[in-house]
């Protein structure tokens, strides 16, 4: 039975072999006697999408990302914030998500005024905190001012994928260290700086508006008076370097450094990775380039007879002015008949 069941396999492959190369023969010889033809834009299109399909066969494996001096910096003041929060009774500095743009740490005027800048809390909605990423994966080095922190997160991103869409599955890190879904409609409670608003400027304009992030109050209200919005304690207003002080007062430092932040780098070409879980911003890319082939497609038979006409309406003139529109029609027309 074995042996039969193998003879069979053996012959179906063979004659599967021979069609395939009569096949791919025929289709060689009508592009040979111009039977077929291609063009440039059916060339691409052909190149995509073996890319796409030979991508389903690449590895997808995420490396979880070597720690920098700004990720321990940036974790080691979150723990900050959560143990002045739990042990020193400051109710306002419990935050789900930190949010710095660490300066350079080598520039002590950069680190003095950091540590010296007063602290801001203020809500933002699950689906403005999933924009957050993004800004750190597509962003972080076009941004001068400095390098971005996100605090309570869990997120991967890609390089190669899409510009703007880089980040995906983000998931709050709760600081017991666990993972909790982000609601899209749920405030969630942030802490960061006054620099952190021009982050956000910076990422609406970049992604024309389709990112945008709006800091609200308790309420769900949008913010605009971001002064109202400031951290104030016994002593004045909350800074770093009183709460960072406190936290190494207590020998807070001697305990090992617990990551605020889970990161993922996943450098690879695998199809399902490349474009799965694609925000707003993706879409809009997506789009533009869709409508940009189809133009090239459909409407590059007839930019001809779009450059004739912008030539005779806009372009061409005649020394005592403008031609008439009768005569400019009449010269279309002509034109037309001799490109054709």
């Amino acid at each position: 039975m074995t042996k039969e069941l193998h003879h069979f396999i053996k012959i179906h492959t063979k004659h599967l072999r021979r069609k395939v190369k009569r096949t791919l023969y025929r289709f060689l010889v009508d592009i040979y006697e111009g039977e077929i033809r291609f063009s440039l834009f059916h060339f691409v299109c052909g190149i995509f999408l073996l890319f796409l399909c030979v991508g389903f066969f690449f590895d997808a494996k995420q490396i979880k990302e070597c720690p920098s001096t700004a990720s321990v910096f940036g974790s080691e003041l979150t723990n900050a914030l959560r143990h002045a929060a739990a042990h020193e009774g400051h109710s306002g500095l419990d935050a789900d998500v930190t949010l710095f743009l660490l300066p350079d740490t080598t520039d002590d005027y950069a680190l003095s005024s950091f540590f010296d800048a007063p602290l801001y809390g203020f809500y933002l909605t699950g689906k403005e905190i999933s924009y957050l990423p993004e800004f750190a994966a597509s962003l972080s080095d076009s941004f001068v001012a400095g390098t971005p922190y996100i605090g309570g997160l869990y997120f991967s991103y890609n390089p190669k994928r899409l510009l703007y869409n880089r980040a995906t599955d983000i998931t709050l890190l709760t600081k017991e260290g666990t993972y909790a879904t982000l609601s899209d409609d749920s405030l969630y409670y942030v802490i960061g700086t006054e620099s952190v608003f021009s982050m956000f400027h910076y990422l609406s304009e970049r992604t024309f508006h389709l990112l945008n992030i709006q800091p609200k109050n308790e309420y769900g209200m949008p913010v605009s008076d971001y002064s109202g919005r400031l951290l104030r304690g016994a002593d004045g207003m909350h800074t770093f370097y009183n709460i960072y002080r406190s936290y190494l007062l207590q020998n807070a430092s001697n305990e090992s450094i617990c990551a605020a932040s889970d990161i993922y780098i996943c450098n690879s070409l695998n199809t399902i990775e490349l474009f799965s879980q694609i925000n707003i911003a993706g879409y809009f890319l997506i789009g533009n380039i869709l409508l940009l082939f189809m133009l090239t497609s459909f409407a590059r038979p007839h930019l001809h007879r779009v450059y004739i006409w912008f030539r005779i309406f806009l372009i061409h003139q005649k020394k005592r002015g403008k031609v008439t529109l009768r005569s400019r029609i009449s010269t279309a027309r002509v034109t037309r008949r001799n490109a054709a």
